[in-house]
């Protein structure tokens, strides 16, 4: 059993770096599961046994993009003593991650356009979203913040750091200190215990 479930990994490993070098080199609409089929050497069945077509291959692709850059990014900042700077290390962290070029065209190119933005935006919102508003209750709960709902302060400072990664990735690493600001000054700003 241990052997069928290393073998079936394996596989859809094999079938997913396959399909994302094919859908970076040739976009999402132009790669045919035909092409990913003769980069894998696999059959139709064992495309079909893990992916039931190839915007599910995409959608792979791009969960775990997005889970892989997320889970790097709160890494770097696990022994921070508090909440908040703690969220604060992290999103500047989730932004040196997708300025990587591979990371940035998965996340804001190839996932938006085989999945759309909605679903796009629903996979890094459970991942990202769900990230911060843990964060921001832990802050809470240490009492570094009061805030009236973490949820919505956390959308708001998701839609703050897409946007500052918009600019990153237009102007490069000249608007960083100018990102880095505004997400502090974002950050200290927010309701305090009384």
């Amino acid at each position: 059993m241990a052997l069928q479930t290393e073998r079936r990994e394996k596989t859809r490993t094999a079938l997913l770096k396959h399909a994302k070098r094919l859908m970076l080199r040739h976009g999402y609409e132009a790669t045919t599961t035909q092409m990913i089929l003769e980069a894998t050497d696999l059959s139709k069945g064992a495309l079909y046994h893990h992916f039931s077509s190839k915007a599910a291959i995409a959608e792979a692709i791009y969960a775990d993009t997005s889970q892989q850059a997320i889970t790097t990014a709160m890494q770097s900042a696990a022994k921070t003593r508090s909440p908040l700077e703690a969220l604060r290390k992290s999103a500047l962290a989730w932004l040196d991650q997708i300025k990587h070029p591979v990371t940035a065209r998965i996340m804001f190119e190839l996932g938006p356009e085989a999945l759309g933005w909605r679903k796009a935006k629903a996979i890094e919102d459970e991942n990202s979203l769900a990230a911060m508003t843990r964060s921001l209750e832990a802050a809470m709960a240490a009492g570094e913040v009061d805030l009236p709902s973490p949820l919505v302060t956390a959308r708001m400072l998701n839609a703050l750091i897409a946007e500052a990664a918009y600019l990153h990735l237009e102007f490069g690493d000249s608007t960083r200190k100018e990102v880095e600001r505004t997400l502090t000054a974002f950050l200290d700003a927010l309701p305090r215990p009384k």
